[in-house]
Parts: structure tokens; sequence; C-alpha cells
């Protein structure tokens, strides 16, 4: 439709004065927006946009908006220079159509002011007529406005272009962004610049959330570990789910991607599969309190959950592996369904949890012993109680009572004078987990199997027995059989604790759950990091399944996570490896140093730069684009492997 601004005006005048305008001589949204003021009874020549002059509603709208506000003031550092002095202002607008910031040069900022156009103004169609705010709210897409095509005669002096500012996460309206000039510009300049600020507003929006969710993150991981252990999700501010623990994730399926505002606080609907049980806010920005302030704005955090009328456990496939997963407690479903190789061990495991019985988890550094500790408690009857843990490898022999046992006021040189409770007592009702149990001093060893046998502690300095009802998991690295026999650790002691035992195979015994865990890593880091989605090339899953991971699951995390963070490709390969994976890349037990799948890193690693130099053109800089790493590391492989002339 070409723009008539006399047949416009006529258009409107009959709109104004009852009568049936010309469809053809003005654009569908515009005429249905007139009929819209006039059906309401807006005066056209004497409505202005309202304004909110009551401070207090202004500093709860301007607070409820100020991710939106942070976002422009960036948006303007990129456009300032380039249309401060220009003859148009940018103006910020909530999705209910008040105007909440206005950018540009300051004598036409303060003219538009006057003008009912600043901070405060409510350009919604109800209190200001059609306009290019009303017309991108009611049509939910960038809209332009003419001067003539406003409704009222107070807004004719501007054009408009708006466009609508959304969640880059869900597609969910936040604002919008206006551009409002004298004429100077052309429709399709202004609709642009309206569009093109609205999308730098939005990304920087997108990145100040997700370094919000990066502090929350970082904040949840010093959480301690009870809170971490518990089925919990850790949502935002908005309410959408950050991440959620294995222990909820293994006892449903119907996990939210965002929840519901209620009162202040993220929850469930009715009769939803969860229910919110308990809150851990932030501490940043409210109080650190479970019981926060309901009123308070929600400052993002950690929602805990129980099961609601509706959940569906996570359903099981067919096999027989499956089917014994099912018949698991929650805890340690969670680990089968990441290790198929720990089947067995886990079946073990979790009969053991039903127990009150001291349980001795032996393995190499690295396995799992304290996932383990943590699921045999978390399955226990005792798993409302306190979970504390204990690394006594880090004890010297003057410590290590006091750690355990706790002591009285003044026991000591520098001891509080309230004195301090044990571990023992601190776990009281529940599990205490004591590891590297074979590097506990001898004297202390007594004291332990006294308080195992008695169950009674006595704190250092006092006479009084305090009863304690603990479950006590010990796990060690070393060979306690050896040390029995050395003198070095008591046989009372040992049988003791290895009334129920379990040994935790090492990683290379179930190469099998290599991929697998690999995959679940990967799934996590993106949830952790939010990078995008990553998987592994064959030839380098084969690498890995070839290695012999001395450092057993903690070292395979340690490697995916550093390949997941400074790999930019979504297929990681052997180039992204660190470093020093060479250093310690070697067949694992039982594997043909002979096959051709067993070569070193290091033939891999000459075998994938001389493929990438022949397919570059042997040109430096290419092949280093191609293998995703810098010239100056190619270059550092090209002398290390003799091809510098290549």
């Amino acid at each position: 439709m070409n723009f008539d601004r006399e047949s416009v005006d006529r258009a409107w005048g009959a709109v104004v004065a009852g009568k049936t305008a010309d469809p053809n001589s003005v654009r569908p949204y515009i005429l249905e927006s007139w009929r819209r003021c006039h059906a309401r009874g807006m005066d056209p020549y004497a409505n202005r946009a309202r304004h909110i002059d009551e401070p207090a509603a202004m500093e709860a709208i301007l607070r409820d908006n100020a991710s939106l506000l942070k976002a422009m003031e960036h948006a303007w550092e990129l456009l300032a220079s380039t249309f401060a002095g220009s003859e148009c202002i940018f103006v910020l607008v909530s999705r209910e159509g008040i105007e909440l910031a206005v950018y540009g040069h300051p004598e036409l900022v303060e003219h538009a002011r006057r003008e009912g156009v600043g901070v405060g103004f409510d350009w919604s169609e109800e209190s200001a007529g059609t306009n290019a705010v009303a017309t991108t709210l009611a049509l939910n897409q960038p809209t332009v406005v003419h001067s003539v095509e406003h409704y009222c005669v107070a807004a004719k002096i501007w054009d408009c272009a708006a466009a609508p500012i959304r969640d880059l996460n869900d597609g969910s309206l936040l604002g919008l962004l206006d551009v409002t000039s004298v004429g100077a510009l052309s429709d399709n300049h202004t609709l642009a610049l309206a569009i093109t600020a609205a999308h730098q507003i939005e990304h920087s929006l997108h990145s100040l959330h997700l370094a919000h969710s990066i502090q929350l993150l970082n904040w949840y991981r010093r959480l301690p570990a009870e809170s971490r252990a518990q089925a919990a999700l850790l949502v935002d501010r908005k309410g959408g789910v950050i991440t959620t623990t294995e222990r909820l994730r293994a006892i449903t399926n119907a996990l939210p991607r965002k929840l519901s505002m209620t009162s202040g606080r993220p929850g469930f609907v009715d009769d939803a599969a969860l229910v919110a049980q308990d809150w851990i806010p932030y501490p940043a920005s409210a109080p650190a309190q479970p019981d926060c302030d309901a009123e308070a704005p929600w400052p993002g955090g950690v929602v805990l959950v129980g099961r609601g009328r509706r959940c569906n456990a996570r359903a099981g496939a067919t096999t027989a592996d499956d089917d014994h997963r099912d018949e698991l407690s929650a805890p340690f479903r969670a680990i089968a369904a990441g290790s198929p190789g720990l089947v067995e061990t886990v079946q073990r495991a979790d009969r053991m949890a039903r127990t009150a019985a001291p349980v001795l988890l032996t393995g190499e550094t690295g396995s799992g012993k304290e996932v383990f500790a943590r699921a045999l408690h978390a399955a226990s009857p005792a798993a409302a109680g306190p979970f504390v843990a204990l690394n006594c490898g880090t004890l010297t022999k003057e410590l290590a009572g006091s750690e355990l046992l706790g002591y009285e006021a003044g026991a000591f040189t520098g001891a509080s004078t309230r004195g301090r409770r044990g571990k023992f007592e601190e776990a009281h009702g529940g599990t205490l987990f004591l590891d590297e149990i074979g590097d506990l001093p001898l004297d202390i060893q007594v004291q332990l199997l006294r308080v195992l046998q008695e169950r009674v502690v006595v704190r250092l300095g006092g006479n009084q027995e305090r009863s304690v009802d603990v479950r006590v998991i010990a796990a060690t690295n070393r060979d306690l059989d050896r040390d029995v026999g050395a003198g070095t650790f008591r046989i009372d002691l040992y049988y003791r604790l290895k009334v129920l035992s379990l040994k935790l195979p090492p990683l290379r015994e179930r190469k099998g759950d290599i991929a697998l865990l690999v995959n679940l890593f990967l799934r996590e880091m993106q949830e952790l990091y939010g990078l995008g989605s990553k998987t592994v090339s064959g030839e380098l899953l084969h690498q890995m399944m070839m290695h012999a991971w001395p450092g057993n699951v903690r070292e395979l995390r340690g490697v995916v996570e550093s390949m997941y963070i400074l790999s930019r490709r979504p297929v990681l390969t052997l180039a992204d490896l660190p470093d020093d994976f060479a250093d310690t890349a070697r067949p694992a037990a039982g594997s043909d140093p002979a096959a051709p799948g067993a070569q070193t890193l290091a033939k891999l690693e000459h075998a994938a730069i001389i493929d990438a130099l022949s397919r570059c053109g042997h040109n430096v800089a290419e092949a280093a684009r191609d293998l995703d790493i810098s010239r100056s590391t190619l270059y550092r492989k090209l002398k290390e492997f003799g091809l510098e002339s290549a």
C-alpha cells in the first residue's frame, strides 16, 4: 500500500467523527487501533500519555526491569558514537508499555520529555492511543507508525519504529526498543535501527543471564555436599532450570525446564509430578536462610523437591541389567545408569545400605569411593541424618583425636573456650565417612575402635561419655592386609571396619563404561558451562579406550572437561587432548601393543598433522585451523616430529 499522508489524515478524521473510513487509504493494523481508541471514548485532541507519578510504583517497575536497563546501557555504549548527535532518540519500554529509559542528544531527550516521551510515561494503547509501542505490543512484531498515523494529536510530531526484545532462551517478551525521530530518518532505516538495537539488547541480556548462571553454578558447587546430594534443581531469577542433581534425575523423568513463580518463589503447578519442599536462595542479593522472605525478589538458588501425586518413575528398558537397576534404590540407580560395568558392585552396595553395619570401601584413587559412600548414606534408613566426611590422610597425630572426638574447653593450648564437637557427634543420627583410613595414626586407631565398640565418645580433656548413633563408612586405596601384617594398622580395627566390604574396580577393568561416561560428562559440561552440545570422534574415543586411566573416573572427567572448554568445534578430536595426556597415554593392561589401535598418541598426532598438511597444500596456517590448534602449537609439534621442512 502506497503511503499518502492526506489520505491517511482523511481516514483518521472519519474514524474520529464516528464515520466509515476508506480501508484502502490506511494500513489495517493502524485502522484497527484507531477504532479501538474511538470505542474507548478517547479524546484525540486532549489525550496525552499517562505518567506514573507515584515514586514507589515507578521504583518497583525499574527494579523489576533492572536487567533490561543494564543491557540497554551496554547496547548504547555501542550505538552512542553514531547516534548520540542524531535527530532520533532510543526509548527502552517495558512489556507493559512503560518507558524505562531514553537515550540520545540531551536537548532532544529533554524536548521529548516535555512532549510526554520519557521515563515513567505509559505508551500502551489504553493510555496513549495508536503508536509504535502499542502496535508492536498488539502484533508482537516490529512496526512503524508515521506521525500522521498516531491517534492522539499530541503524538503526531513523531515518526516511530519499535521492535520487541525477547528472551533468547524461551522467546518470551521482555520489553521493547522504540526509535523516535522528527522525520530525519527513512522508515526502513528507522525500523532496521530499532530491530538491530533490540537484538543487541537481547544478546547483552543473554550474556548477563549466562554470567548469572555461572555465578549460581559456582556458588552451588560450594554448598555442603548433603545439599547437592538431595533431589533438587538449581534455578535462575526467572525460575529457569540451570541444572538438576543426579538424585532427582534418578527418581523421575518429569524434569521441568522452568518453574512457575508464585509469591516470589519458584514452584510447581498444583498436582504436578514434583513438589517444592524447601528453598536455598543465592545469598548475594537475598537472605541466605532457607526460609527467605517470600516478598523479596527471588535471586536464584536451589529448590529442594519431592515426588508429587503424578510422578512417573524413570522408565526402564527390557534388558536384565535395566531390570536390576529398576530394583535399586534411587541413589544407586544413578550410578548404575552411568556405569553398567558396576551393576554387580552397585547391587551389593544397595543391599549393604539397608543396614547400619560398618562398610569398608577399597579401590584405587579416583575410582568413586566417596560417590559410593554418599549413595550408601542416601539409600540408608539414616538418609535424613547428616553425612560427615573426614579425610584421615590430612590429619596429624595431634589433630586427629580432637577432630574425631572433639574437646572440652581448655583441653590444650589454643583450644576454644567453649570446646568443640568432634566428627562423631556431628554425624550423630547419620553417617561418618572416614576417607584414607589407612593413614590414621596407630594411637588414634585405638580410640576409634573404642567408639565403634561402645558407641560412646569422650572429648579430649573431659570425662563425660556421650552416646553416638553413627554408621561408619571407611575407605582406602591402601592394601590394609599388608599394613596389618606390617603392624601399621590394627587387626582388631580392620575386622571391625570390614564387617561389610566392597572393592571398586578400576576404570581400565571396565572399558565398556568409558564411552557412556564420556557422553555423560559431556552432557554435564554442557549444563555447567553452556558451550553447546559436543561429541567425540571415533579416533579419539578409541584412544581413550586404550588409555590406562591411572586416575580412574576422576581423571577421565578432568580430561573431558578440559577438552569441552578449550575446543571450539562440536566434534572433539585427538588434537583436543590435553598436552600432558601423552605423558600418561599407554596401552591398558591386557591390550596388544602390536595391534593397530594400540599405537602411541604421538604416532596418532604425527599422522594427523601429516594428513592436515597434505590436505592444506602444506600451508601451516590453514593446517592449524583444520586441526583447531594455534599456529605456535603446530610449529612446536612440527619441531618435535622433525617435520619443520614439511
